[in-house]
């Protein structure tokens, strides 16, 4: 007799991972709890999520913090130091390091480049997404192969946030909102979205921000605590209308993420599911902020 699994061997070693991250996160905030300035925990958030990319990507990929240098002699923009560039380790050379852990990456071999913040709120999804828009000088048309001045494909970029910190529904729309920027019709950035490893009410689970298109206006973003619609300014995917967000936090967000990022970098990203790797379809509960909390709180 055959028995029918709903998880399969090794789903929960694989979410020690991400508990893994979370506790060496949660550490460094009770480490510096006492400090005047506490920024040390954003830090860590960084570091230790490009560390945990190091162990779980392919060997032919590496995540450093670093530079994106191009020969394109009109690019006169300073150096931007970027909290994690994810490059084929296979084949790029390191240009230049300084302080040890910053390298310098040619850009025909950037493959990903991640910002991580250490909380969701309105302040840090405006500094990340700024952020990102920079990679507009990136972008181009190659006319030589040999020689790319500009990002080459597979590439995309994305934003990992440690936790939610958002006191009423107003606030994490606005956060969704400032990312929702990235769509903006003069960025072409190529965007795979948002991670938020720790929902602040169920801590299992995570958020996986995202576009959600159609092709008619979407007239629920409310029930889903989506951002604002936007028709105009932001263009998403085929010139749709569109909202941003996660339309539900659950356990398997964080693997969905990962491997959706995965196939990205390899190139091979199509509609369907990434991976079955890591899926817990025995904990298939979804959870919201606020709304399956107290509607008042959506004030």
């Amino acid at each position: 007799m055959t028995i029918k699994r709903f998880r399969h061997i090794g789903v929960q070693a694989f979410l020690a991972e991400r508990q893994g991250l979370l506790h060496s996160y949660d550490k460094a905030k009770l480490q510096m709890g006492d400090d005047y300035v506490k920024t040390d925990h954003g830090n860590v958030a960084e570091n230790v999520f490009r560390n945990w990319l190091n162990s779980f990507l392919p060997k032919r990929f590496a995540a450093t913090k670093g530079y994106i240098i191009t020969p394109n002699l009109e690019h006169n923009i300073p150096l931007e130091e970027w909290d994690i560039i994810i490059y084929d380790a296979l084949e790029a050379p390191i240009l230049f390091s300084k302080e040890s852990s910053n390298q310098a990456i040619p850009i025909e071999y950037v493959r990903g480049v991640l910002e991580v913040k250490a909380t969701l709120n309105p302040e840090n999804t405006s500094r990340a997404t700024k952020k990102l828009l920079k990679l507009k000088s990136f972008i181009g048309t190659n006319e030589s192969s040999r020689y790319p001045q500009y990002l080459c494909d597979p590439f995309v970029s994305g934003l990992v946030f440690f936790e939610t910190a958002v006191d009423k529904f107003k606030d994490y729309r606005i956060s969704l909102d400032n990312i929702a920027t990235i769509y903006q019709q003069e960025s072409d950035i190529k965007f795979i979205g948002g991670l938020i490893l720790r929902s602040q009410k169920e801590k299992s689970h995570s958020g996986y921000l995202k576009a959600l298109v159609s092709d008619t206006p979407i007239d629920f973003p409310d029930v889903f605590e989506m951002s604002s619609e936007f028709q105009y300014s932001i263009r998403y995917p085929n010139n749709k209308y569109g909202c941003f967000g996660s339309m539900t936090f659950n356990i398997n967000n964080f693997q969905n993420f990962i491997f959706d990022l995965l196939e990205y970098i390899k190139g091979t990203k199509d509609r369907g599911m990434s991976s079955l790797y890591g899926l817990d379809f025995e904990n298939s509960e979804n959870s919201h902020l606020f709304h399956l909390v107290q509607n008042e709180n959506k004030t």
